[in-house]
């Protein structure tokens, strides 16, 4: 039994310009993963951790589209439908349970940015933060992240290092072996050479991909507002992470189950396809 109540904050507040041939239309966020929108699994995760609210902080652009998505994830809105559809009406979603707020990304374009913009929102002490482009289909992303962390210490999911994939995820230098380490630096999205140079250096074994899974702690958030306000560029997590683990314990957790990255783009005959989703 949790002994606080638990609260996630979930980004969404990018554009999906990976896919930009159909992310004008639809938020990469509701791009659907075995059946239901990718959005839905990372409430599932969140109430499978015990969490009881969720605020979802989401791009401007997308508020007409945000109306319906929070209509859909009320509770009883699924019960409502069944009733409409003349369908039996079946259990309720654990999501359902959940108290869900949509709030407009106000500020630059960043995920730094989604993070203060939903912990301002929430008024409360540490915070789960999901990317909500990063799905977990069996639901246990958060939780596997809240049991290994620290009480009142930032930590990060991140998977096992692997060449190909190290330039689209920032790469996370340990301090210690095993899945009990921290971080003791990060390069963000390096190329295969400087990826190789890395694995050369420090070893495969002390290298881990960051995952779209954080614990927010006050200190932690405190960091990154001083961050935003005086970085004139657009502030990255990632990177707000490395400069904060240079004084500072990050713990960093090792998560060995597949993720979905709903960002990236299809390459079956040339087009954003709806037939597959790649995995992290």
């Amino acid at each position: 039994m949790k002994s606080h109540p638990i609260s996630v904050v979930i980004a969404a507040g990018g554009l999906g310009t990976r896919v930009g041939g159909w992310s004008p239309f639809l938020p990469k966020e509701l791009r659907p993963v075995q059946g239901r929108p990718g959005l839905v699994h990372v409430l599932e995760e969140a109430a499978v951790l015990g969490a009881d609210r969720a605020v979802v902080v989401h791009h401007p652009y997308y508020a007409p589209l945000i109306d319906w998505t929070r209509q859909v994830l009320t509770p009883g809105a699924l019960a409502r439908y069944q009733r409409l559809a003349r369908q039996p009406i079946g259990h309720i979603p654990p999501a359902e349970r959940l108290r869900v707020d949509f709030i407009p990304q106000q500020g630059r374009y960043a995920d730094v940015t989604s993070a203060l913009n939903g912990a301002e929102h929430l008024h409360t002490g540490d915070i789960c933060l999901a990317f909500a482009d990063n799905v977990d289909p069996s639901h246990s992303a958060l939780t596997e992240l809240m049991a290994a962390a620290t009480p009142h210490t930032p930590a990060v999911l991140a998977r096992p290092f692997d060449l190909e994939a190290a330039g689209s995820h920032g790469v996370i230098i340990c301090a210690g072996l095993g899945p009990d380490c921290t971080m003791a630096g990060l390069v963000e999205k390096p190329d295969r050479a400087h990826a190789t140079r890395l694995a050369a250096l420090h070893g495969t074994d002390r290298l881990r991909l960051l995952q779209g899974r954080v614990r927010l702690t006050p200190e932690l958030l405190h960091h990154l507002t001083a961050i935003a306000r005086h970085t004139a560029s657009e502030p990255k997590l990632s990177i707000a992470l490395a400069t904060y683990a240079r004084n500072h314990s990050v713990r960093v957790v090792t998560n060995t189950k597949p993720m979905i990255d709903l960002g990236t783009p299809d390459t079956n005959q040339g087009s954003d396809s709806w037939g597959a989703v790649h995995r992290d």
